[in-house]
């Protein structure tokens, strides 16, 4: 996902400058094979990764940010969704929120997680409840300094939750079920830490939040550029993400 690099403060406008970065991190990351290749994964510091891909022929293929934060969440992992169309290392899953352990399936709703190191997990069983980590990359993002704001701005009389998750990625506009799906959600959400990171390479800054959501705990990044709004400790954030997450360990 080359345009979210920038969001960890890593200034990319140009295919160049990605090029730049995805050598940096074959350079200075830890390699880690798999069956279908290899990633290289470069961590800086201040949660920041970059996960570099290299096919069996040692062929560069790609790159995938990802921020380590400290949100934890559990979900029930359904399916596999391999992205060949990026590259053969690059996938996702399908999961369930908040499952419930007494039964066989199912969960509060589905979703879907795009996965750095997603060729590491082609002997996980599934379905499966696991842990992960969840860093939600902004498009937009909107903060408010309380929930009377948040109501406040959404009309008159509003009585929408201030906690609400929608998986975009699953469906089209029309209402049609998307294929492949994309892990493109729009959620709101009690921020539970904030702080400005600064990229250590870089020396650019992002914001980093841990916000309580209906899928429990997500680590929200954002370039400030596209933040609206305040973003303090008990308010709301509001906006639309791409997700990425990484797999800790199951249940």
């Amino acid at each position: 996902m080359p345009r979210y690099v920038s969001t960890l403060g890593f200034p990319v406008t140009t295919e160049q400058d990605f090029r730049h970065y995805v050598y940096e991190s074959t350079e200075f990351g830890e390699k880690i094979e798999t069956p279908n290749g290899s990633y290289t994964c470069w961590m800086p510091g201040n949660g920041i990764e970059l996960w570099a891909q290299t096919n069996r022929h040692r062929r560069l293929l790609g790159m995938n940010p990802h921020f380590h934060g400290n949100a934890r969440a559990r979900v029930r992992i359904t399916g596999r969704i391999p992205r060949y169309e990026c590259s053969i290392l690059d996938g996702a899953f399908y999961a369930w929120a908040c499952p419930d352990t007494t039964v066989a399936d199912g969960g509060l709703f589905p979703y879907v997680f795009d996965v750095p190191d997603y060729d590491t997990y082609h002997d996980l069983p599934l379905p499966d409840v696991v842990t992960v980590q969840l860093a939600a990359f902004a498009n937009v993002l909107q903060g408010f300094a309380t929930e009377e704001c948040y109501r406040a701005a959404r009309g008159k009389g509003s009585k929408r939750s201030a906690i609400a998750f929608q998986p975009n990625g699953l469906f089209t506009p029309d209402g049609r079920t998307r294929r492949p799906a994309q892990a493109q959600v729009t959620f709101s959400g009690r921020v539970l830490a904030v702080k400005m990171i600064v990229n250590p390479v870089t020396w650019q800054k992002f914001y980093g939040a841990r916000v309580q959501t209906l899928i429990g705990e997500v680590d929200v990044v954002a370039d400030p550029q596209v933040v609206q709004g305040p973003i303090v400790v008990g308010g709301i954030v509001h906006g639309d993400f791409w997700l990425s997450g990484r797999i800790l360990h199951a249940h």
